[in-house]
């Protein structure tokens, strides 16, 4: 009886080996590189052994097969692809939007349904609904009219790095933790209309909420897997986008802070003109509202697309929404989520680049400081939209330290592809696009590992769909313009104030994380601080 158990399993291997070998011939049969990969696991192995992030993963696959258009993979026995050259990037991002519209991960809605309903995984017909009602919320104009709101966060920061100041005025702090909570400042007053303070109040519930959102122990880790390259496993796992508890607290606070905030403008008080002011008129009025302000957007280069909704019944989208419950809290929460570690993130690593080269951060400071003697010592919108080496600086950042480093696709129908005769991607194949391989190709950034913000004095001359912080094409980052002011408006405030430079503990290079989707460290990032005033500001009302 054994040995029929044991010929029997032997036959079941042996099948499961041909089945999966038959399976990994896929890209190969189409003429399409695919680098070796593992019986069963496929490609995925140091994902799973959290050995590589994302990110990382799709850099060195990137890396394996330099000048093909396309690299095949597997994640465990499926075929999935990621898009290498700018020429087939331009098809699948833009000129052939509608085969590859919809992201790849999804959620469990039963159990997750902010994480759900939000613009960052919401597909289909209701994605470009609920695109259209929230892209006027983050326009020139509306940016403008939050930039005082961020400017008070920004203070607040400065006057906990002076509270630290030793007798010879320097500190070394913790950049990291010092960005992080003055973004979660910038997100609650913005986006929930919560002054936080959470640099004097590090205890504080968003700050913990911040912190535990962007926490990747093993299980969270692999949940996070899940979603990006195994979806169909999500409800049948559980897997959630926001835990139950993160879910609780933004559903009490939002729905406390949107009632309280409709009580006092009927009585006369005047709006704040931050998120939820918008998504009380998207409540009440089914629109966000345009103003003047917002006219300038047709001349704005960083401008989303617009996207035409005659193809949808939006009779019929109207009552699949529901903005007075959880579709209008899930925006909220979606904005707290992508703009706490985005605009964080490049606060630290630019300040961290910048300590490394005082050349770079002299001169910038000293656009800081003509900016400011100009603006009479305020930080205004218009100042600091004016700040081109500011602008280079960032774009640099962006580039060697893209936040989330990669983009995610399903391809809607089969898609032949251009240029590869016979090569078809079929429907329902995961698609995806390396950031950090293409912002770290030498073919294109010459001397990668660099960072020179001279790249982008000249942005013509970058070669299109090589670089992509913030995506590209009708799918791009709507909260691009917020994210860009916000680290913008961070750095020049702690630049105006302080000279930055490396502590004796500061890591070079540093070490990056394997767990997660962004961008992050392992551990802090100090730097020495020294109070060195340019300008003296004059603080917000």
């Amino acid at each position: 009886m054994a040995e029929v158990t044991l010929a029997l399993a032997g036959c079941a291997l042996l099948a499961l080996w041909v089945l999966v070998g038959w399976r990994q011939s896929y890209w190969r049969k189409r003429g399409v590189a695919c680098p070796p990969g593992w019986p069963l696991l496929g490609h995925v192995l140091n994902l799973l052994l959290l050995r590589r992030s994302p990110g990382q993963f799709f850099r060195d696959l990137y890396n394996q097969a330099p000048g093909e258009p396309l690299v095949g993979f597997y994640i465990f026995g499926k075929p999935a692809v990621l898009v290498r050259s700018p020429e087939l990037l331009r098809s699948v991002l833009v000129k052939d939007f509608a085969a590859f519209a919809d992201r790849y991960n999804i959620s469990d809605e039963r159990s997750d349904p902010l994480g759900t309903r939000n613009l960052f995984v919401i597909k289909g017909p209701e994605w470009k609904y609920l695109r259209a009602k929230l892209s006027p919320t983050f326009t020139s104009g509306k940016m403008r009219a939050m930039f005082p709101l961020v400017v008070r966060c920004d203070q607040q920061m400065l006057d906990f790095m002076q509270s630290r100041l030793n007798a010879r005025g320097s500190a070394e702090l913790d950049i990291k933790e010092v960005t992080a909570c003055c973004t979660t400042d910038v997100i609650n007053t913005c986006a929930f209309g919560i002054s936080s303070n959470s640099l004097a109040n590090p205890g504080g519930e968003f700050r913990g909420l911040g912190k535990k959102t962007f926490e990747y122990d093993i299980p969270r880790s692999l949940e996070v897997l899940v979603f990006f390259f195994t979806p169909y496993l999500s409800r049948l796992l559980g897997c959630v986008y926001m835990q139950k508890d993160t879910n609780d607290f933004l559903r009490r606070v939002f729905w406390e802070t949107l009632t309280a905030r409709e009580q006092s403008a009927a009585a006369g008080a005047p709006q704040r003109h931050d998120l939820i002011d918008h998504l009380i008129q998207l409540k009440n009025q089914g629109a966000i509202q345009a103003d003047a302000a917002d006219a300038d957007d047709a001349d704005d280069e960083d401008a989303a697309p617009a996207l035409p909704v005659n193809d949808v019944d939006e009779d019929v989208l109207k009552r699949k929404f529901d903005f007075s419950g959880d579709d209008l809290l899930a925006q909220a929460a979606i904005f707290f989520v992508a703009g706490f570690e985005t605009s964080s993130s490049t606060m630290t690593f630019c300040l961290y680049e910048l300590a490394l080269q005082p050349a770079l951060q002299t001169r910038l400071r000293h656009e800081i400081r003509d900016g400011l003697q100009r603006a009479g010592g305020r930080f205004t919108y218009s100042m600091l939209h004016d700040m081109r080496y500011l602008d280079m600086v960032i774009s640099e950042t962006l580039r060697k330290y893209p936040t989330l480093p990669f983009l995610d696709r399903t391809c809607l129908r089969d898609y032949p592809v251009p240029g590869k005769p016979g090569c078809v991607i079929e429907r329902g194949t995961p698609v995806y696009v390396s950031l950090l391989g293409l912002h770290t190709d030498p073919n294109y950034f010459p001397h990668p590992d660099v960072f020179d913000p001279e790249r982008f004095s000249d942005k013509s001359a970058i070669a299109p769909f090589t670089y992509m912080p913030f995506g590209t094409g009708p799918h791009n980052c709507i909260g691009m313009r917020f994210g860009l002011m916000s680290a913008k408006a961070g750095v020049a405030h702690v630049l105006s104030q302080y000279e930055v430079s490396v502590a004796a503990d500061t890591p070079v290079p540093l070490p990056m994380a394997t767990r997660g989707i962004v961008a992050t460290t392992v551990g802090g990032v100090p730097l020495r601080f020294q109070h060195d005033p340019l300008v003296e500001l004059v603080r917000p009302a």
